[in-house]
């Protein structure tokens, strides 16, 4: 019944929906609060901002100016085949799946849940490209809202045009082949968690460079038609439908990346029933001790319980202001509030009580939830993780971890506390 739902709305929305516009210098963010980060870029520029948002502040700079020296990306850049012959389309191999030790060929490949393959994070497929250009229009747009500078919002142009409107270098509006498994399926419905940079990081950016010169009336009417077929292929293919019910955060990511798109391309209806799905998860995958039993259950549990959480977080934005109420919504002592003040307790590695590769190999990445503190204090206008964000923040940053300086400039920068 939801997959009928859904599928009517997104076809009959589809060549319908109003395209939401900037007016007068104001980005129609998806995630962002417009209005926090005008104050933010405010205080950056008239030199009222903390030491933590001034330091985040260059650091984006920094990250932009890497990115400008990126290129241009494509998925036709891969020296792999996908099984359908098209290089068009997106291609990737599931990273925690090995080649059979037992047979000959290797196949049909095994899996090693938390063990990384490192064939699948080369250049052969995409999906190490694809976190490069996400990650670069991402830090451009950002970059160009806060400074004014305009060849940022050029290169991220130029990059989103490589990548989804060049007839030459397009990606097709799919994930068909996305974390494919040799000799076990090609078309796997845990590849959509690939494309989830598509939302969480592309469509802020996109509603960033709309103020800007370099990004056309054809370039946004390209952009959005592209999303479009991608939301509708999401919503009715037989394995975005199946991923959409995944009981962990596979799904949690796939609800994301619908309503995210969706809100960016006007489908407030898709939006705001897909953010209401929140609730029923919240039922599901947590539990009244505020644990997440399905992410628990991984070898690497401290990461996708911030994981799903971070998911959460992103869709509970939205509900502020689609009125559909996540950050407070509980049942039967399951609550996001829970979920979140039960991962705040560790901040050391010994402490974590649960079994965990990442404990064991000393990668205890507390900072990944920075954000999620500061989002969820933001929206109960409170000061409840504090400590919490002190303890895990600048005081012991260790600034050659790319991570922890993307986690430090979006909880200073785009969520600070004014």
């Amino acid at each position: 019944m939801l997959k009928r739902t859904l599928t009517s709305m997104a076809i009959a929305g589809a060549l319908f929906a109003a395209p939401v516009f900037a007016v007068d210098g104001t980005p129609n963010t998806v995630f962002f609060d417009a209005d926090l980060i005008a104050e933010s870029k405010a205080r950056i520029h008239n030199d009222t901002a903390t030491e933590e948002a001034q330091a985040s502040y260059q650091r984006l700079l920094d990250e932009a100016e890497d990115a400008m020296k990126v290129g241009l990306l494509s998925v036709t850049d891969k020296t792999l085949m996908p099984p359908s012959g098209d290089k068009h389309d997106y291609f990737s191999i599931s990273p925690y799946w090995w080649p059979n030790e037992e047979t000959e060929d290797g196949l049909p490949w095994v899996r090693q849940d938390g063990n990384t393959n490192p064939d699948s994070k080369t250049d052969a497929t995409d999906s190490v490209r694809i976190g490069l250009f996400t990650r670069s229009v991402r830090a451009l747009g950002v970059a160009y809202y806060f400074s004014g500078e305009e060849k940022y919002a050029e290169q991220a142009a130029e990059m989103l045009r490589h990548w989804f409107i060049n007839p030459e270098t397009r990606m097709n509006p799919n994930m068909r082949y996305a974390q494919a498994v040799p000799g076990v399926d090609d078309q796997r419905r845990s590849g959509m968690i690939d494309s989830r940079s598509f939302s969480d990081r592309l469509v802020d950016a996109l509603a960033l460079i709309e103020l800007s010169e370099h990004w056309t009336e054809q370039d946004d009417t390209a952009m959005r038609a592209w999303l479009g077929d991608f939301l509708d292929w999401l919503i009715t293919s037989e394995q975005g439908t199946a991923e959409h019910f995944a009981p962990n955060n596979h799904g949690t990511w796939m609800q994301a990346q619908i309503a995210g798109i969706a809100y960016y391309l006007g489908r407030e209806d898709i939006a705001k029933m897909t953010v209401a799905q929140t609730k029923w998860r919240i039922r599901e995958q947590l539990d009244s001790k505020g644990t997440q039993p399905e992410e628990l259950a991984r070898t690497r549990g401290y990461h996708y319980s911030y994981f799903n959480l971070d998911a959460m977080a992103y869709l509970a934005q939205l509900g502020d202001k689609l009125g559909v109420d996540i950050w407070n919504h509980e049942y039967r002592g399951r609550s996001l509030k829970s979920a979140i003040d039960y991962v705040a307790q560790y901040q050391r590695i010994e402490d974590w009580p649960h079994p965990d590769n990442d404990v064991k190999k000393g990668r205890f990445q507390t900072y990944r939830m920075l954000t999620v503190y500061r989002k969820a204090d933001l929206a109960w206008g409170t000061d409840h993780y504090d400590q919490v964000i002190d303890k895990i923040g600048f005081d012991n940053a260790e600034l050659n971890n790319l991570s922890q300086v993307w986690a430090e400039r979006d909880a200073y920068l785009l969520y600070p506390k004014l």
